[in-house]
Order: C-alpha cells, then sequence, then structure tokens
C-alpha cells in the first residue's frame, strides 16, 4: 500500500520535473543560435550529429514523437540548409536525413553553448547530487516505460485525426524526394 507521503512526493518529483523541463527549455533560448530555432531543431540536430544519418522513422521512434512532426522540422532543416536528403542505400523508398556542413557548424556552436551553460550550473552542485538525482529520474523513466508497455498506451488519440500539416505545405514532392518517403 503506497503512503499518502510517497503519492505526494512523486507527485512533487513530476511537478519539479515539468518544471525544470520548461526552464531549461527557456534557458537554452538565451543561448541558442538566433534564428529562433524551437528544440525539436535542437534535438534532431544532436540525434544526427551522435548517430549519423538518420530515416525520418527512426528519428520519430527516438524522440518519442510522429513521424508527421519530424517530417515538418526536417523540411525546415533542409529549407535553412542545416540537413539534407540522400537516398537510403539500405531501403530504396526511403530517405536518409544528415547534416550538412553549416548544420555541423550550428551544432559545434550549441554544444559549445550549452557546455558554458551546464559548467555555471556544475559549480553549484555535487557529483554524488548529480548522480543520485540522474540515477533516480533514469529508474522513473524505466518503470513508466515497463507500465506504459504492461497497461498499453493511455494516450487519448481522437477518432478522426487532423489531416497532416506536412499534405498542406506545398507540392507533394521537394527537390524529387515524394514527401511519403521522409
Amino acid at each position: 500500500m503506497q503512503t499518502s507521503l510517497a503519492v505526494e512526493s512523486l507527485a512533487a518529483l513530476f511537478a519539479e520535473i515539468h518544471t525544470l523541463a520548461t526552464r531549461l527549455k527557456h534557458g537554452r533560448e538565451t543561448f541558442q543560435h538566433q534564428d529562433d530555432w524551437p528544440s525539436g531543431v535542437r534535438s534532431i540536430l544532436l540525434i544526427l550529429g551522435r548517430s549519423g544519418a538518420q530515416t525520418v522513422p527512426e528519428i520519430a521512434r527516438e524522440r518519442s514523437t510522429s513521424r508527421q512532426n519530424i517530417q515538418i522540422i526536417v523540411k525546415r532543416l533542409k529549407r535553412a540548409g542545416l540537413a539534407d536528403l540522400e537516398i537510403n542505400p539500405a531501403h530504396k523508398r526511403s530517405v536518409l536525413v544528415r547534416l550538412t556542413e553549416r548544420g555541423k557548424v550550428l551544432l559545434k556552436h550549441l554544444e559549445e553553448a550549452e557546455t558554458t551553460f551546464q559548467e555555471s550550473v556544475l559549480a553549484k552542485l555535487s557529483a554524488e547530487d548529480l548522480a543520485s538525482t540522474t540515477n533516480c529520474l533514469r529508474r522513473v523513466r524505466q518503470l513508466l516505460a515497463v507500465d506504459s508497455k504492461v497497461h498499453g498506451s493511455k494516450r487519448h488519440t481522437p477518432q478522426h485525426p487532423p489531416p497532416s500539416p506536412v499534405a498542406e505545405e506545398g507540392p507533394p514532392e521537394e527537390d524529387g524526394f515524394p514527401l511519403n518517403l521522409l
């Protein structure tokens, strides 16, 4: 049986995580590139910088988001010259997204700025506190992942989802790549 103190503690932890995530998002805006890139763009740049060229579905799985959401961000990255598309040699009906040199430069700039920010925070926290907090958050994430597999997704999905914004954004092809391959 769960005590009310444990339930309150978990609720407080979730509230802190939400508040911290919001502050981190807004805090990043103070040192990110001035082109008003949202956090989703940064996340995809990091994935491509770390893992190399990826398909849209691979990126979507890693970010736990929809393929359509990634398609929109990839199109924005491509228009800005930060990413390119190439035929996937492993699967002729899909494409790989890869960083351009300009994308690599922006990613390096973002990582350097973030490192400076992290160093200022590290000066005020102990390694033990950070390790303990990281372990706790990792365990909660793992428990939530197991719980969602056991009980199924609790997400509410509408009976008739709205049309994909990608389909409304223009021609069915971009630079010779059918949008359904992105």
